[in-house]
């Protein structure tokens, strides 16, 4: 739909103490504007408001997604979803 941002993919990090209380949620969606920006957030802790950065364009925004669950991946393990295209 346009001028709505689409998730395009988003990743719960679950520690090894508790397989159902995630640690932290990150999200990546794609901006619907014509603007071609991305947008990475992150609930680190998960209960926490989320932290925004935005990126001209997917590729740098990939790439924040994969530090992210670099880093995360030494505390749990992360649950990554991709939901189709709306």
């Amino acid at each position: 739909m346009a001028g709505m941002s689409q998730l395009r993919e988003a990743g719960w990090l679950y520690g090894p103490s508790d397989p159902w209380l995630p640690l932290a949620l990150v999200r990546l969606f794609e901006h619907r504007d014509g603007s071609g920006r991305w947008e990475v957030r992150l609930n680190s802790p998960a209960h926490e408001p989320s932290q925004v950065a935005v990126f001209d364009g997917e590729e740098p925004a990939r790439a924040e997604l994969g530090r992210i669950y670099a880093d995360g991946e030494q505390d749990g393990q992360w649950r990554i979803r991709r939901p189709d295209a709306y």
